[in-house]
């Protein structure tokens, strides 16, 4: 995959754009692999098929090996022991003896057989793994190759989707940047720029009238002292003090014979009290009696 280059960069470095440009387009596949002439692309297809012929080779000669030892309790002894002779010969590179070798061809069918069934249950196996009943082990080298193809169209979209991020994150980190540099230049007009100034000299300004406003308060209030509390109305009050005072001694005395004559009817005892109560209902029998007279000239 070859990385994506901001237009921004390529149009400031001209000479590497030139690079760049000859590279994507000239030099480089998308997925960056390199293309080559005539000759060198059919050598290189002449390689790779020749790596491909030997890796499955070495592939089909690992699977036999490994289900060889699977299978050897299946067979005979002999032709087990013979099995193993010729796994250890291809291990160390030792050669079969002659009736070994022989031997071994002719437990070539059985052989065959037995790696036959154990290689369709494996096939099987990863058939149903693969597709489930959809796929039989005739079926799946080409269910294997759709496979592949479709995961490579997938990996083709997934580096469309990746170079389209790739550009939408360029662009968002071009706006972001933008962005920073508008709010750093608000904030320093905020703080520093001629609308700070401004508001810091109409405060000034307003403290200052402020100030002057409280100055002219207090002289109008020390005025209006002035006007109220004239030579007229301050003698007029102090007389007016000097009669509370008065007054105030005249209550007190009264007081203090009204408490006088209190403690003297208190010094009578219990027989001025029940007079008093004696007095009371007197009192009230006569006003009855008035009430019924007054009720009785009234009939007539």
């Amino acid at each position: 995959m070859i990385p994506i280059c901001p237009d921004e960069v390529l149009e400031r470095n001209p000479q590497f754009k030139t690079v760049f440009q000859n590279l994507t387009v000239n030099k480089l596949n998308s997925d960056a692999s390199t293309k080559l002439s005539n000759e060198g692309a059919k050598e290189s297809e002449d390689v790779d098929k020749r790596l491909t012929t030997i890796r499955e080779d070495l592939v089909k000669t690992k699977i036999i090996r490994q289900r060889l030892v699977h299978i050897l309790n299946e067979l005979p002894p002999d032709l087990r022991e013979v099995i193993d002779l010729y796994l250890c010969s291809q291990n160390s590179g030792a050669v079969l003896r002659k009736d070994d070798e022989a031997f071994f061809l002719e437990g070539l069918p059985l052989i065959c057989k037995a790696l036959n069934k154990v290689i369709l249950e494996d096939a099987t196996d990863l058939a149903n793994m693969c597709g489930g009943n959809d796929v039989t082990p005739y079926t799946l080298p080409a269910h294997i190759a759709h496979r592949l193809q479709s995961l490579q169209s997938r990996r083709t979209h997934l580096y469309n989707l990746r170079t389209q991020s790739l550009k939408k994150t360029l662009h968002l980190t071009t706006l972001l940047r933008t962005q920073i540099s508008i709010t750093i230049k608000l904030i320093e007009q905020t703080k520093h720029g001629l609308s700070s100034r401004a508001q810091k000299s109409q405060a000034k300004h307003l403290a200052l009238v402020s100030e002057s406003l409280e100055g002219k308060v207090k002289i109008m209030y020390f005025e209006q002292l002035d006007r109220i509390y004239d030579d007229d109305t301050t003698g007029a009050l102090a007389f007016y003090k000097e009669h509370l005072e008065d007054v105030k001694v005249r209550l007190k005395k009264q007081g203090r014979k009204a408490e006088g004559e209190l403690e003297e009817y208190e010094g009578f005892g219990e027989g001025v009290k029940r007079d008093v109560v004696r007095y009371a209902k007197v009192l009230d029998e006569l006003e009855r009696v008035t009430v019924e007279v007054q009720r009785l000239q009234g009939d007539f």
